[in-house]
C-alpha cells in the first residue's frame, strides 16, 4: 500500500497555510507602514503650517501705515502687538489691541485662525491695564501685583510679626475680560511653598477695574487644600490694589 500521496498532501496543505499567513503578515505590515507614513506626513504638514509665515500690514485708525511686518501664523494677536508696541510705542498706559476688517482679536487668538497671508489689520489704542498695584490688606500686611505686558504677573506679599517681616511670593498670568463698559481681571498665581519649595499652592484672583483705574478683588481662591491658612491667598475679596 502507497502512504507517500496522502503525506504529500498533507505537506502540500502545510506549504499552502504557511504561505497564505505569510502573506497575511505582510499584508498587515504593509497597512500599519501606510498608517504610520500617512501619520507622519500629517503631522509634518500640521508643523510646517504652524510654522508658516505671514506677510502683514497694520495700520492706525486714521489710516496711517504703523508697520509692514513678516511673522510666524503661530503666533497670537497679544505678541503682534507686543511687537507693534515696541516698533511705535504707544502713549504711557496704553496698548495697542488688533482688528481685521470689523473683528477685534483677543489677545491669545492665534493669527493663523483668523487672519489670511497679506492681510491688513488697525491697530487700536486701548487703556492698559499694565502696571504695579499696591493694597494694604491690614496694618501688617501689604500685597504688591505687578501685571506685566505680556500678561505674565508677579505678586509679592509682605507681613510683619512683631519687628520681623515674611514675605511671599508668586508668579503666573492675568487676562482682562470685558463685558459691556465692566472690565475686569483674571489673575492666576503659582506658589512654592515648604522648606524644599516642593509644594505648590494656586490663588486664583477675580478683580474688577474702577472707574479711577484701581482693581478690586471680587473674588479669590486657593487652590492647594483646605488645611492651608486663609491668609496666605495674595487677595481677598474687597481688597483694592491702587495703581502706583
Amino acid at each position: 500500500m502507497n502512504h507517500q500521496q496522502p503525506d504529500s498532501e498533507l505537506e502540500d496543505g502545510l506549504d499552502d497555510l504557511w504561505n497564505a499567513v505569510e502573506e497575511l503578515v505582510r499584508d498587515e505590515a504593509s497597512e500599519q507602514e501606510c498608517r504610520r507614513q500617512d501619520y507622519l506626513q500629517k503631522q509634518a504638514s500640521r508643523a510646517q503650517q504652524q510654522r508658516a509665515a505671514m506677510d502683514l500690514s497694520i495700520r492706525a485708525m486714521a489710516g496711517e501705515l504703523l508697520a509692514e511686518l513678516t511673522v510666524n501664523a503661530n503666533c497670537t494677536a497679544g505678541q503682534l502687538a507686543g511687537e507693534l508696541a515696541k516698533l511705535v510705542p504707544p502713549l504711557p498706559r496704553t496698548e495697542y489691541r488688533l482688528a481685521v476688517e470689523t473683528e477685534a482679536l483677543q489677545p491669545s487668538d492665534r493669527l493663523c485662525e483668523h487672519v489670511y497671508d497679506g492681510a491688513e489689520l488697525t491697530a487700536l489704542v486701548v487703556e492698559s491695564l499694565e502696571g504695579e498695584y499696591f493694597c494694604q490688606a491690614n496694618p501688617t500686611r501689604g500685597i504688591t501685583l505687578c501685571l506685566e505686558g505680556n500678561r505674565r504677573a508677579r505678586c509679592q506679599a509682605e507681613r510683619k510679626v512683631g519687628g520681623l517681616c515674611f514675605y511671599h511670593r508668586a508668579e503666573g498670568s492675568w487676562q482682562e475680560r470685558s463685558c459691556g463698559d465692566l472690565t475686569s481681571v483674571w489673575v492666576t498665581l503659582d506658589q512654592a511653598i515648604g522648606a524644599m519649595e516642593d509644594f505648590v499652592v494656586r490663588h486664583e484672583l477675580e478683580m474688577e477695574k474702577l472707574h479711577d483705574g484701581d482693581l478690586r478683588v471680587v473674588k479669590g481662591e486657593i487652590q492647594g487644600g483646605s488645611q492651608l491658612d486663609p491668609n496666605m491667598l495674595m487677595g481677598a475679596p474687597g481688597n483694592i490694589f491702587s495703581r502706583f
